[in-house]
């Protein structure tokens, strides 16, 4: 408890991830670049300044460090679940992630693949808590997360070089370059990460492409982005509380192992005038993944995914009676199909064991309204309708073949302000409602052997911003009420099935908490930042397998979430950045019944990074979990791969790193 409150006296006197560049920052709440100050709702920034000064090595593990959410490793993968405001294990379903505005979810529940966008090509990462729904559309329930990358420069050519190596056999090799003139600008990242990992059998193989060709000026261009990813990994498997206490880097599985192979390709245009912008993307995606669970019963699963998404938009400026306003429309088709086969091993998939085909076919068409009122109120309204279908072929040899199709009309809206006050404050509120559709695996093992419906949120918040000569605070209130929230059950039963854990609607449930934020950026040497959330989440009723669960905690929901962050900048060419976050104590997956005598432990785990940069050259040192803590983020009980009542997967030790970087002009 000591720990939080120091954190929280930090949160007072510290900055938050939102510094003072953000005035000058454009974001894409909306759609189009604006001013971070021109949009009521709250956004975080992450600049790219801060993402190399941490000591994160992923893009997962900065969004836990400096994003303000909780991050989850339940699978031994570099792809963290992201949670942002407590949804627990539906975190990533609840969590939209964009990549430069384009949706990178996959229809399945598998994490997104975040480790797949090599960190030098970011230019800055927007995370929009409760927000997102009326422009981006499903899954935006807790909020979003928008990932810039860098575009094209003109009139620049340069090269950059990076290596670095570090603990548990890690090399990372990097290689950056720009090439433009007058109208025409290239840029492309490419990355190689490689480890052992900390634990027998989770080695790790991945290798990242991302370009961008751009035709034409800022305000009128055309352009063509690619990415490729491929991925070797080792899976190590569970721990259950004995090996965890004796052998934490030890393999449960040492003969798992999966691979994933991603492709993207997007063609996008923008034309901008005194008062019309006019912007579309046209998105590809696809991906081959597999996976080999050994055992008594060797399975191998191999998905196959391919989206097509066509995203025009339109903004018109206006000043009706001297009302600086703006209004925004524009509409999203989207294609999906999915393969999954499931055999005794690669040979098998031409006669597999199970099969399921699916499809996604969506449209939908939303509206916003901005307006700078004389009162100093800014105000957005916004409204989105969508139709999705959904259809889903079910064969296996252990049972009846299924064919299921269903239409869903759901819709969004949206009310917020920024009302600015005397003495540097301003007046933040927002209400709204979202919605989120059943993923092909949610639709598997539901307990009406039908496909879900989708499910829906309320939200609201309030809360006050104050900034004043190089500081600031922000403290907003929050609570979402969801109906027929999309979950899987230990309690309850499929259709047909003897054994209970079924895929189901839940009965009312809520999250709710306070987070806290604050700033502080001396005019050389120091910028600090702070942060402190407090959340719940709970089952408002419901009674499952004959279980009431009415007012129980849901699990893998931490009660606190703190971050302290400080940067030293040491000279000119030096800066020491450390960095602190606490997770609290959490129930176990599993535990819906809050039955299990215990609760997964709460842990600290600080970070710290050395960077000194002389001329064209960049040279780092650093370390992660600097402390050595032993702990664990996702921990399970009444699972069949224990021999104890709870199993974990641990997490890392102390990881020392160390780079340098050159640029050639």
């Amino acid at each position: 408890m000591n720990t939080v409150r120091s954190l929280a006296l930090a949160a007072g006197i510290a900055c938050s991830t939102l510094s003072l560049a953000e005035d000058a920052v454009v974001v894409t709440a909306t759609r189009f670049p604006e001013r971070a100050l021109d949009a009521p709702v709250g956004v975080r920034v992450i600049t790219a300044g801060e993402i190399e000064a941490s000591a994160a090595g992923t893009l997962p593990e900065l969004l836990s460090r400096l994003g303000d959410l909780h991050v989850r490793n339940n699978t031994g993968s570099p792809d963290f679940q992201l949670d942002l405001r407590g949804f627990g294990i539906t975190g990533d379903q609840n969590t939209l992630v964009l990549l430069d505005g384009v949706r990178i979810n996959q229809n399945d529940l598998s994490a997104t693949r975040l480790s797949s966008i090599p960190l030098q090509a970011i230019e800055r990462i927007e995370i929009l808590p409760g927000s997102g729904a009326v422009p981006y559309g499903a899954g935006a329930s807790g909020g979003t997360v928008n990932i810039i990358t860098k575009a094209p420069e003109r009139g620049e050519r340069w090269a950059r070089a990076y290596g670095g190596a570090g603990s548990y056999g890690a090399l990372d090799a990097r290689l950056a370059a720009n090439a433009g003139g007058e109208r025409f600008a290239f840029n492309f990242y490419a990355d190689h990460a490689g480890s052992d990992g900390y634990r027998i059998n989770n080695r790790l193989r991945q290798d990242n492409l991302l370009g961008d060709l751009r035709f034409g000026d800022p305000e009128r261009h055309v352009g063509f982005k690619f990415g490729s990813d491929w991925q070797r990994l080792r899976l190590p498997g569970v721990r259950d509380e004995v090996q965890y206490a004796t052998d934490p880097r030890g393999a449960t599985t040492p003969n798992d192992y999966s691979f994933r192979d991603g492709d993207s390709a997007t063609i996008y245009g923008r034309y901008r005038s005194a008062r019309v912008e006019f912007a579309a993307d046209l998105a590809y995606r696809g991906q081959l993944s597999a996976i080999f669970n050994d055992g008594a019963f060797p399975l191998y699963g191999e998905i196959k995914l391919h989206s097509l998404a066509f995203s025009p938009r339109l903004r018109v400026s206006l000043e009706p009676f001297g009302i600086r306003s703006a209004f925004v429309a524009g509409a999203d088709l989207a294609d999906g199909d999915y393969l999954r086969r499931i055999a005794g091993n690669p040979d098998g998939l031409a006669n597999p064991l199970s099969k399921n085909v699916a499809s996604q076919r969506a449209g939908g068409f939303y509206a916003q309204y901005h307006a700078q009122l004389p009162t100093r109120t800014k105000l957005t309204l916004g409204w989105r309708t969508q139709r999705v279908t959904d259809r889903l072929e079910t064969s296996s040899i252990f049972g009846a073949p299924t064919d299921l199709s269903r239409t869903h009309k759901p819709h969004a809206g949206e009310l917020a302000l920024r009302q600015e006050l005397p003495a540097s404050l301003a007046l933040l509120a927002k209400a709204g409602t979202s919605f989120r559709i059943a993923t092909v695996d949610d639709n598997g093992q539901t307990s009406t052997g039908e496909l879900l419906d989708p499910q829906r949120a309320s939200q609201r918040e309030i809360g006050l911003e104050w900034r004043e000569a190089g500081r600031r605070l922000r403290a907003m209130l929050y609570a979402i009420d969801l109906d027929r929230e999309i979950y899987f059950s230990p309690l309850a039963f499929a259709a047909g099935a003897f054994f209970p854990g079924a895929n189901i609607n839940l009965s009312p449930t809520r999250r709710s908490g306070v987070e806290l934020s604050g700033g502080w950026r001396s005019a050389e040497a120091w910028d600090l930042a702070a942060s402190l959330n407090l959340q719940t989440a709970k089952f408002r009723s419901g009674v499952y397998g004959g279980t009431d669960v009415s007012g129980l905690d849901v699990p893998l929901v931490p009660r606190v979430l703190a971050t302290v962050r400080a940067t030293w900048h040491l000279s000119s060419r030096a800066q020491l950045t450390g960095a602190y976050r606490h997770v609290a104590r959490q129930r176990y997956d599993n535990d819906q019944a809050n039955q299990f005598a215990r609760l997964m432990p709460a842990y600290g785990v600080a970070d710290l990074k050395l960077v000194y940069s002389v001329r064209d050259w960049r040279f780092a040192a650093g370390a992660a979990n600097l402390f050595n803590k032993k702990y664990f983020s996702y921990g399970i009980i009444n699972n069949f791969n224990c021999a104890t009542p709870s199993c974990v997967y641990p997490e890392a030790g102390r990881s020392i790193q160390a780079s340098v970087e050159v640029l050639f002009r």
